[in-house]
């Protein structure tokens, strides 16, 4: 790219053979290069000479490809193409390929866990690329907190991995595979600097709402049984701990006596990432509540998360709703069909539809499981539940 910004588009061109590129072009730093004349050009660097245009074809699935798995933005007229779409960058991250614990036979937690170490470093606005010591000191630090028992904290291979998918960045070449302990020594020798690749590193830190969805996919994937808010704030994505949070010492003039009582304990930051994917408007009537601080909503579960019902605190059991909204949900006022649809039970009649949102998916079966609760308590006049905010 270098010579063809300083010889001319034209003299480029005409001294390797090529033509004009008719639909593809590599855009780096706001310009356009003929994509198959630079992938050419460039192949000099493996064999010693470029490659002549005959001898290889262009297009999305050769020349294309191959540059967006370098880390490339390829773009045809008015399309980008490649991990540099939101949409692509949810599939990958929804595909990481992790080996399986032999304890669990469930997947590994190291990329998920370098994952939202990236996160929460976006989030707090920290520098995009950090040295290989700090990198991997705190990584290991989270397998060791938050991986399964016979995760070792060896945090070179998830880097690896992230690398060859193409998202994340190494100040380094020829960067090995992550398949043996060979890949593990060259990172420890060549100690590089890295991080989330530039055009991700944009997605996360400008778009709080997709930070979420990956954040909520990650946890929901991967990280079941695992206190989240706990994970979130050791990450750096939950502003205040539970510890920090001063409790309310009351009246004095009660009696006092000492307890033991047992209760659910909600994942609130998995609430609040429900109500920023949802940009706090209610799933059920579209009500975004406006106040002098902020929008507001509340994380309405499904099934019940007390006794008897025992619902998850998963994302599949959690909605968005208005406060109206949330009480007649909780007081069976409204209950959702299998297909989503609101149904009013005072007024015995669909009302409309569930509003959804990309990596949002509700689980059907704590619908139904609300469903059939909510009924039977109007038949008895019993209340089904209440939920917090």
């Amino acid at each position: 790219m270098a010579e063809y910004d300083r010889i001319g588009r034209d003299a480029f061109l005409e001294t390797y053979g090529y033509g004009p590129a008719r639909g593809y072009f590599l855009v780096h730093e706001g310009r356009r290069y003929d994509s198959k004349a630079i992938a050419g050009v460039a192949h000099r660097g493996v064999t010693g000479r470029p490659l002549l245009p005959e001898e290889f074809s262009g297009g999305r699935e050769t020349v294309a490809r191959q540059l967006i798995r370098l880390g490339f933005e390829v773009s045809a007229p008015g399309l980008a193409l490649g991990e540099h779409t939101i949409e692509t960058l949810l599939q990958k991250i929804d595909s990481l390929r992790t080996d399986r614990s032999k304890l669990t036979d469930q997947p590994r937690r190291h990329q998920p866990l370098t994952l939202l170490w990236a996160l929460g470093r976006a989030a707090q606005t920290e520098p995009r690329l950090e040295t290989w010591a700090r990198t991997s000191a705190e990584i290991s630090s989270l397998i060791e907190k938050f991986g399964h028992a016979d995760d070792r904290p060896n945090p070179e291979f998830p880097v690896l991995r992230l690398f060859h998918d193409g998202l994340w960045e190494l100040d380094e070449s020829d960067v090995p595979q992550a398949s043996t302990s060979s890949a593990q020594r060259w990172m420890r020798d060549h100690a590089p600097t890295g991080g989330l690749r530039p055009w991700v590193h944009t997605i996360v830190t400008k778009q709080a709402d997709v930070r979420a969805q990956i954040v909520l996919l990650l946890l929901g994937k991967y990280f079941q049984g695992v206190d989240h808010d706990a994970l979130l704030t050791a990450v750096g994505l939950s502003t205040v701990s539970d510890a920090e949070v001063p409790l309310n010492e009351g009246t004095s003039i009660p009696q006092r006596r000492p307890s033991t009582t047992m209760r659910v304990i909600r994942d609130s930051a998995l609430a609040q990432q429900i109500k920023d994917l949802h940009g706090y408007h209610c799933q059920i009537c579209g009500l975004q509540l406006r106040l002098p601080n902020g929008p507001y909503a509340e994380g309405a579960h499904i099934r019940p998360v007390g006794t008897p019902h025992n619902g998850p605190d998963e994302p599949g059991n959690i909605l968005c709703l208005c406060p109206n909204d949330h009480v007649l949900f909780d007081r069976g006022g409204l209950t959702l069909t299998d297909d989503l649809l609101v149904y009013d039970e005072v007024a015995d009649q669909i009302s409309g539809s569930l509003r959804l949102a990309p990596q949002h998916t509700i689980e059907i079966a704590h619908v139904a499981y609300h469903r059939q609760v909510a009924r039977q308590a109007a038949r008895t006049s019993d209340v089904p539940h209440t939920d917090a905010p």
